[in-house]
């Protein structure tokens, strides 16, 4: 089995992806709606942010200002990832076709590694935010914050890696003109 092509690994991983994608809209729609559903049948319903730079568990619908600002924070982080699969499939989908070096990669390379890093200096604000403007004193719940370094990081790498796609392009298209 190839790697770039039609019925390759690439174009197996873009329709992985695909699925990925969608699944993360649903996951935002409901993290969205989920505030407006009625009370009655959802006493039980229980909220849990244990990835990125806040850890915290609690009761979603007897909430205090500052559950919502986690629910808020948690609605960007999944948006933003979304937003990350949707290009993630955009690039991928011209590599499962067999065509690595397409000329708009560089620049979704780029937007990837900007949403990235913007939606980690996003949940670091809402995190300082939360801690600094509320007592968070309840029971029941966790917290812990610090800076997401390791995302910020991933960032900087997919914008150096949309150059380097950039000047493959170049090379690729000086080389088509010289044969």
């Amino acid at each position: 089995m190839n790697l770039i092509g039609p019925k390759s690994i690439a174009s197996i991983l873009h329709l992985v992806v695909k699925v990925a994608f969608f699944l993360a809209v649903a996951r935002v729609l409901l993290l969205s709606i989920a505030p407006l559903l009625p009370y009655g049948n959802l006493r039980y319903v229980s909220f849990s942010v244990r990835s990125g730079p806040l850890d915290v568990y609690f009761d979603m619908f007897r909430g205090t200002e500052a559950r919502w600002w986690i629910w808020a924070m948690e609605l960007v982080s999944r948006s933003c990832h979304a937003v990350v699969l949707y290009l993630l499939m955009l690039i991928l989908a011209p590599v499962g076709a067999g065509e690595p070096f397409d000329p708009k990669t560089p620049s979704r390379l780029r937007m990837m590694g900007c949403v990235v890093v913007i939606g980690s200096l996003l949940r670091t604000v809402f995190c300082g935010a939360l801690l600094n403007w509320w007592t968070v004193t309840e029971s029941g719940a966790h917290f812990s914050w610090e800076i997401d370094f390791d995302a910020i990081f991933m960032g900087i790498v997919l914008v150096v890696l949309a150059e380097a796609f950039s000047r493959g392009y170049a090379l690729k298209s000086e080389s088509e003109l010289t044969v």
